[in-house]
């Protein structure tokens, strides 16, 4: 359970012990109908070390991915180090990303990728990668990576209505994800 607190000047108020989770669980199964006419922005900044243990959780369930290490540099690109599972005899193989398409949404929720430095082993990489997670796809080089398809996978759709916008990019060392948010009302 979170404490809640304000500051007013030099004085801190004590709201009360409030279950944070399990209000913002209510809000939402509500349309966060007590919010209505809301808008914020949302800037996280995910550093290297945070972002490969969610990548690892999510490799852990992958059946073509033994591995699977990023590292963010400045600039909207990314070092990749991918290992695949078969064949197991394939060392790691490393890939510059650049992040070359922002979503637009509601119409077009796609992050598009460029893939460089693998020359003529992304189409060898690619065809042991014949079932890419829910809402990616791969065209030769490009990447495209579909968040209404991703959050539709584990039944997160409804989060794309209180979406209004959201940048993918790259300092050293931190993935930048800036949402702005809105509840209509």
């Amino acid at each position: 359970m979170a404490r809640l607190a304000l500051r007013r000047g030099g004085t801190r108020i004590s709201l009360a012990s409030v279950d944070l989770l399990a209000l913002f669980a209510a809000q939402e199964r509500n349309g966060f109908a007590d919010l209505a006419g809301s808008d914020g922005q949302i800037l996280i900044k995910v550093s290297e070390p945070l972002l490969n243990t969610i990548i690892a959780d999510l490799v852990s369930q992958s059946t073509a991915i033994r591995e699977l290490q990023v590292k963010p540099r400045a600039g909207n690109r990314l070092g990749v180090r991918v290992a695949l599972a078969k064949p197991s005899f394939l060392p790691p193989l490393s890939v510059e990303v650049t992040i070359d398409k922002q979503p637009s949404l509601p119409d077009d929720p796609v992050l598009g990728l460029t893939l460089s430095g693998l020359g003529g082993l992304a189409k060898f990489a690619g065809g042991f990668l014949k079932s890419p997670p829910p809402g990616v796809r791969m065209e030769g080089n490009r990447v495209f990576v579909d968040m209404r398809a991703a959050l539709a996978a584990n039944g997160l759709t409804s989060i794309l209505s209180y979406l209004k916008d959201v940048a993918v990019g790259t300092e050293e060392g931190r993935l930048i994800v800036v949402f702005n948010v809105g509840v209509r009302g």
